[in-house]
């Protein structure tokens, strides 16, 4: 399973991913304005395996959960 973590803005997410098949792990700056983030989305279509994935959306607070629930 791939994990990903976002941290979405206007222009650019900031994402912290794991993947528990292979351990690897890392950071990337996806930027909106040429694509890239809409073609790393499009990419995890592609994975056999599943994913998982939080966002904090903008105006929360770091370390609070931008959980909700309807």
């Amino acid at each position: 399973m791939l994990i990903i973590g976002v941290d979405y803005h206007p222009s650019f997410q900031q994402i912290a991913f794991l993947d528990q098949d292979t351990g690897e792990c890392g950071e990337r700056r996806l930027n909106h304005s040429d694509g890239e983030a809409e073609k790393f989305y499009r990419g995890l279509q592609q994975r056999e395996s599943a994913c998982a994935w939080g966002w904090r959306p903008p105006g929360i607070p770091a370390g609070s959960s931008g959980y909700s629930r309807n």
